[in-house]
């Protein structure tokens, strides 16, 4: 049974107050047998016509253990947006695949913040059903970018996926912002759907 760590109760009040009447569904990761810092799990909030992804563990949840008081443990945890039929109450694996993957790829070292783009070598999450949607770039959250908890302040970090010919113009220009105000004048929520269509800069 998940332990009520302090720090996860802010991030379930953070996300309750845009969502009061939404039970989100905890998916917790396994232990590792890794000691130190990790990816515990993600809240899944089952919205209309989406899946809201909310990452735990990167932050502080119980104890303060680092040294710099106004940063809760590596400062951010993950967000994303992914299409939900009506009805649909299981979080389809693959981004969970890549939230883990993302979270791991972080504390392995690589440095990783907002308007950061990461290119994979398969489709997100290794999903064939992906098909050409290869890349993905990190925003803050559309709705909630920070929140204050005891352990010092926490950013949310959305990911957004793009499809393979985006990622190339994201590295041409060495920037995503152009793309991204793209896509959000689309999209609003900026929904990672492996359906939609691309978009050129």
């Amino acid at each position: 049974m998940l332990e009520m760590l302090p720090g996860l109760v802010r991030i379930y009040e953070e996300w309750a107050e845009r969502y009061p009447d939404v039970q989100p569904l905890t998916v917790q990761f396994a232990a590792d047998g890794k000691q130190g810092d990790g990816l515990d799990g993600v809240l899944a909030y089952p919205l209309d016509g989406h899946w809201l992804l909310v990452t735990f563990g990167l932050t502080e949840l119980g104890e303060k253990t680092s040294e710099e008081p106004r940063v809760s443990g590596a400062g951010f945890e993950f967000t994303c947006r992914i299409p939900r039929e009506d009805g649909d109450e299981t979080v389809p694996g693959w981004i969970l695949r890549v939230l883990h993957a993302l979270a791991d790829r972080f504390l392995s070292g690589s440095e990783l913040d907002v308007g950061h783009w990461v290119i994979t070598p398969s489709p997100l999450g290794g999903e064939p059903a992906n098909g050409d949607m290869t890349s993905l770039v990190i925003v803050p959250d559309v709705e909630v970018r920070v929140m204050d908890t005891p352990n010092g302040i926490v950013l949310f970090h959305q990911i957004v996926g793009l499809t393979s010919g985006e990622g190339a113009d994201v590295q041409e220009a060495r920037t995503a912002a152009p793309l991204v105000a793209l896509l959000k004048d689309r999209d609003p929520k900026l929904l990672t759907d492996p359906g939609r269509e691309p978009v050129r800069i």
